[in-house]
């Protein structure tokens, strides 16, 4: 349509382990379906899965929403804009900087940004606390780990089996079912669907 804003779809993937996870999850996609010029798409299943990495810690709760994006200037202004807006929520749902793997408030990573392969230097407002980063900081999209983490790959294929991310040469589905071939039973379990009447996760069947 003549005059109809340019977009990009965003793939942002969800976790929480610390104090109420599911509600925090429910109040970041809430918010960010609120995003100036944003729109939501689509909601993931959420999954209980096994934290990775060596510390110890309570199971995370995570899932992967579909958020439309006004498409900026360029891809990297646009993705960038996007990882700001997610910071800036992880700070005000009161996530704590500690160690790589180690529990999280909320965490919030832009998984895919359109049909883009993009590594730019972050921001400022988008720089993280976590030292093992290094500096500079980068803004990589697709994330370079999401191709191997189940606990991305499981909720991505339900959203976007099809979906073939740019570098990959395999659909999501395809490389969910290659995670899931050397996963343990319990690493993801699913847990409840979302329904988009109330904006929220109803249980799953037990």
């Amino acid at each position: 349509m003549v005059g109809m804003e340019p977009v990009e779809d965003a793939w942002i993937g969800l976790g929480a382990n610390v104090g109420s996870p599911r509600a925090s999850l429910e109040t970041a996609i809430s918010t960010l379906s609120m995003l100036p010029r944003a729109s939501l798409a689509g909601v993931s299943p959420l999954y209980r899965t096994r934290p990775v990495g060596p510390v110890e810690q309570d199971d995370f709760l995570n899932a992967v929403i579909h958020l439309r994006v006004p498409a900026g200037v360029s891809p990297e202004v646009g993705a960038m804009d996007v990882l700001v807006a997610l910071k800036r929520l992880e700070r005000a749902l009161g996530r704590v900087d500690r160690q790589r793997w180690g529990p999280r408030e909320i965490d919030l990573d832009l998984l895919l940004y359109g049909n883009h392969r993009l590594r730019v230097e972050r921001a400022a407002a988008a720089l993280s606390a976590d030292p093992a980063r290094g500096d500079p900081q980068w803004l990589e999209v697709p994330h370079p780990s999401a191709r191997h983490r189940l606990f991305v790959l499981a909720p991505l294929a339900d959203l976007a089996p099809r979906l073939e991310p740019p570098g990959w040469d395999e659909t999501v589905v395809r490389a969910r079912d290659r995670a899931l071939m050397d996963a343990a039973p319990d690493e993801v379990r699913l847990v409840a669907t979302w329904d988009a009447t109330t904006g929220h996760w109803v249980d799953a069947p037990s």
